[in-house]
């Protein structure tokens, strides 16, 4: 008989970090859910620190015929709780593995998801993982597409702190635009050949960022 608290916890901790839904590669994205009612963009809350989901995407060149991008995320402020699953539900992804884990008893991917039972106080996750996400649009634009990003149980939302770092080739690549724009509280900041976004917030977050490439005259 499973005990109702571990019940409770593993409810809570699945919706929790059941973080990334994306379409499949040739199917039409999500549209951003920016005027999500639920969605709020906040300034850095001076409280308990948030769950903070730290993400490096690089787009290479073969990405561009491919879709294929290489994808670094570490987790920081877990919730400290006896079981937990992390959920990956990209329809297209591989080579899913687990770089570090810290304040964790056990950690071991399964399928695409990782598992961890005895999550301590400070406890922090790495994985790399590659994703079929990166795609051409109709018009020749490329998109890249992530989310929903979101801290949730039952009705409630919780602040979510996501740092999205993406290495492009501005060889081949021009950033046009992201979805939602550079604001308070979701700020874009572009480089040469890097884009990042820092963003606090409650509620669903969808991300677009969109490129055109450079032609060959």
């Amino acid at each position: 008989m499973v005990h109702p608290r571990k019940v409770n916890i593993l409810l809570l901790v699945i919706m929790v970090f059941s973080l990334f839904w994306l379409s499949s590669f040739a199917a039409v994205p999500p549209s951003t859910q920016s005027s999500d009612s639920h969605l709020n963009f906040i300034v850095s809350p001076t409280g308990k620190p948030a769950l903070h989901s730290i993400n490096e995407i690089t787009i290479s060149p073969q990405s561009i015929n491919t879709g294929w991008v290489d994808l670094l995320q570490c987790y920081q402020h877990l919730d400290p709780v006896p079981e937990m699953e992390v959920v990956y539900k990209y329809k297209a992804m591989r080579k899913l593995r687990i770089t570090k884990s810290k304040n964790i008893d056990l950690a071991m991917v399964k399928g695409q998801s990782v598992q961890l039972e005895n999550v301590l106080k400070n406890a922090q996750l790495c994985v790399v993982t590659e994703a079929r996400i990166f795609y051409e649009n109709k018009n020749g634009s490329y998109q890249l597409v992530n989310g929903p990003f979101h801290r949730q149980f039952l009705d409630s939302y919780f602040p979510f702190h996501l740092t999205l770092k993406v290495n492009y080739p501005s060889s081949l690549l021009e950033f046009i635009d992201s979805k939602p724009k550079s604001q308070i509280g979701f700020i874009v900041k572009q480089s040469d050949n890097t884009l990042l976004i820092d963003s606090y917030f409650t509620g669903k977050l969808y991300t677009e960022i969109i490129f055109k490439q450079h032609r060959i005259k």
